[in-house]
C-alpha cells in the first residue's frame, strides 16, 4: 500500500492512483502481493486506516505500507505510524483522535517500510523535466519550489542543498530553492525574490522554476504561478515555468516496487505467491 498525503484538488488523487498502478506493474509485485492500493492521510479518501482494515478483514495476513513523502515530516514520523497503530507517543495518538481520525488498534499485522533516500531519483526527475526546456545549462538557473516542514526544516534544507549542488554539478549555472507551503517564511527568499535573485547571477540568461511537489494542486496553479508572474515584471529575461509535478515517474514507481519486494526478502528471486496487501 502506498500512503500519500491527499488533496482536495481535482486530479491530485488520480495522479497518485496512476502512480500506484505503475508500482503494481513492477515485475514480481503481482506474485508477491494480493493488491497494491493508494491510501491518504487527509484531504481525500480512502483513508489509510480504512484501507488497512478492509484488507485485513478480506483475509490478508499482513499489510505493507510505504509512505510517498520526499523526506522527513510530521506526517512520516508521527501521523502515518500513529494511524497504523504502530508505536508512537501517547500524545500523538490523542492528537490524531482529537483531529477526527480513527487510528488502528495496536498490534495488528501492519508493517511500515521506509522508501529510503530519494535524492538520486529526485535529481533524475528534475533533470528530465528541465531538459524539455533547457537550451544551454551554463546560462540557466533553476529555482526548486518545495513544501517544506517547520519541525523538520533541517532535513528539508539538507535535501534541497544536495539537489542544488548536484544540479550545478550537472552543468546548470545556478540553482536555489524556495518553500511554497506552510513554511514559506523559512525560505532562503520568497519564490518571486528567488527568481529575481537568480536572474541577477553572473552568466544567467534564463530562469527555470521547477515544482518539487508530488502532484499538481493549487500550489502550482496559483501560488507558484503568481510568484512567476510577479518576477516576470521585475526581470529582463525569460522565466520558464510548467505547472507540473514529480508524478508521473516510472523510476520512482519501480523503486517503491523494489523496496516492497525487499521488505518481503524475495528480491531478486520471486518465490511462492503471498497474499499481503
Amino acid at each position: 500500500m502506498i500512503a500519500a498525503h491527499g488533496s482536495k484538488t481535482p486530479g491530485w488523487n488520480a495522479a497518485v492512483d496512476d502512480f500506484v498502478r505503475d508500482v503494481a506493474a513492477t515485475p514480481g509485485i503481482g506474485d508477491a502481493f494480493a493488491t497494491v492500493q493508494a491510501a491518504y492521510i487527509e484531504g481525500s479518501g480512502p483513508s489509510l486506516p480504512d484501507v488497512v482494515r478492509l484488507n485485513l478483514s478480506s483475509g490478508c495476513p499482513e499489510v505493507v505500507v510505504i509512505p510517498l513523502f520526499l523526506t522527513v515530516s510530521t506526517h512520516v514520523s508521527e501521523d502515518v505510524p500513529g494511524l497504523l497503530g504502530l508505536p508512537v507517543g501517547q500524545h500523538v495518538r490523542r492528537r490524531l483522535i482529537a483531529e477526527g481520525y480513527s487510528p488502528l488498534a495496536p498490534g495488528l499485522p501492519v508493517r511500515l517500510v521506509s522508501p529510503g533516500k530519494l535524492e538520486d531519483l529526485l535529481l533524475k526527475n528534475v533533470l528530465r523535466r528541465t531538459s524539455l526546456l533547457s537550451q544551454d545549462k551554463r546560462h540557466e538557473a533553476i529555482v526548486l519550489c518545495a513544501y517544506g516542514s517547520a519541525i523538520h526544516h533541517e532535513a528539508w534544507e539538507a535535501l534541497l542543498h544536495a539537489l542544488r549542488t548536484r544540479l550545478m554539478q550537472a552543468g546548470y549555472g545556478h540553482a536555489t530553492h524556495a518553500y511554497v507551503g506552510h513554511v514559506v517564511g523559512m525560505s532562503p527568499a520568497p519564490t518571486a525574490q528567488a527568481i529575481v535573485d537568480s536572474s541577477r547571477t553572473a552568466g544567467v540568461r534564463r530562469v527555470m522554476v521547477v515544482p518539487l511537489l508530488v502532484s499538481v494542486a493549487a500550489l502550482q496553479e496559483q501560488i507558484i504561478a503568481g510568484a512567476v508572474a510577479d518576477a516576470e515584471r521585475r526581470v529582463r529575461m525569460p522565466v520558464l515555468y510548467e505547472a507540473d509535478a514529480i508524478l508521473p515517474d516510472g523510476d520512482l514507481a519501480a523503486h517503491l516496487g523494489f523496496v516492497a519486494l525487499q521488505a518481503l526478502g524475495i528480491f531478486p528471486m520471486i518465490g511462492e505467491r503471498r497474499t499481503r496487501a
